[in-house]
């Protein structure tokens, strides 16, 4: 898929860096704005990005954490010092400014979706409830049983995925996110079993193969909505 580098500007006039993923062909489509996990744009993400793009989306990846610590990571020890440090009131303004940057974007048809891994599953949940996303997907979303309040705010079709044996997500949090979105018609909060954190992203330890195609297909049919 064609991709490149791009540059996003604040509601401050602030500038900072990120990747666009087009599919072939032209014309305008669906915007996804997806929120990495702590490693940031590498490899991985830019793979993955392209494949979702392959799919016939428009694909806004920003380094989220350039206020913290810019770029990829491969390096523990700063990817978790970045995440401890950030700020999240300044974050979800950037988010916001991020899918208006996306929605005002000539390739994108208007309606965005916001895709989280890890780090960026709490911002998919967010993006539904306080910026109006047209679907939210998330992989190993952490940090969503936070804002559980917010849910009856939620009114876009929500696919949200997790691993039976994560660690980093308990499971009675992820059953609260369950019993949260029990009445949303559009809203799928799965579990996957045998699968632990990371369980989306193949150059990871964690990857299980099934859980993430599952998950993926279930999470396309949602983005789908936006077609």
């Amino acid at each position: 898929m064609p991709s490149s580098d791009i540059t996003y500007t604040t509601r401050a006039g602030e500038t900072f860096g990120g990747r666009l993923s087009v599919p072939e062909g032209g014309g305008k489509a669906p915007g996804i704005l997806m929120i990495t996990a702590i490693f940031g744009i590498d490899k991985e993400m830019e793979e993955l990005a392209d494949a979702w793009a392959a799919d016939g989306f428009v694909v806004s990846t920003p380094d989220i954490f350039w206020r913290q610590i810019p770029g990829p990571t491969a390096d523990m020890e700063v990817a978790f010092k970045r995440y401890n440090d950030f700020d999240f009131d300044q974050g979800i303004k950037d988010i916001e400014d991020l899918m208006n940057d996306l929605r005002n974007r000539p390739e994108c048809n208007g309606k965005v979706g916001v895709l989280g891994f890890c780090f960026g599953g709490r911002y998919a949940h967010l993006a539904a409830s306080r910026f109006g996303a047209n679907a939210a997907g998330s992989f190993h979303g952490t940090m969503i049983g936070k804002h559980l309040d917010e849910t009856d705010k939620v009114t876009c079709p929500v696919s949200f995925h997790f691993g039976a044996d994560d660690p980093v997500v308990p499971m009675d949090e992820v059953e609260a996110i369950g019993r949260a979105y029990a009445s949303h018609a559009n809203a799928e909060i799965a579990v996957h079993s045998g699968a632990s954190h990371n369980f989306s992203m193949p150059h990871k330890q964690g990857y299980h193969a099934e859980a993430a195609a599952a998950s993926r297909a279930a999470v396309l049919k949602a983005f789908n909505t936006m077609k």
